[in-house]
């Protein structure tokens, strides 16, 4: 499973706790931290290359969950 399939896993499993939020924060080397945080406490947390195929598209997702 691809991490864009994860971070749809996780935001269809806790749509209904209520807000959920997001950051994200550059790596050396040109990847990213992300992480989306549920007010149940359930947190998604990945390290993404960007070479990963998913990276543009796990962006542009975690941009809707940013403050």
């Amino acid at each position: 499973m691809g991490l864009y399939a994860e971070l749809r896993g996780f935001v269809l499993t806790h749509r209904e706790c209520g807000v959920l939020r997001g950051a994200s924060k550059p790596l050396e080397g040109g990847g990213l931290r992300l992480a989306v945080i549920c007010p149940c406490g359930a947190r998604f947390a990945r390290s993404v290359s960007p070479h990963d195929p998913d990276a543009e598209r796990l962006q542009e997702a975690l941009a809707a969950f940013q403050a």
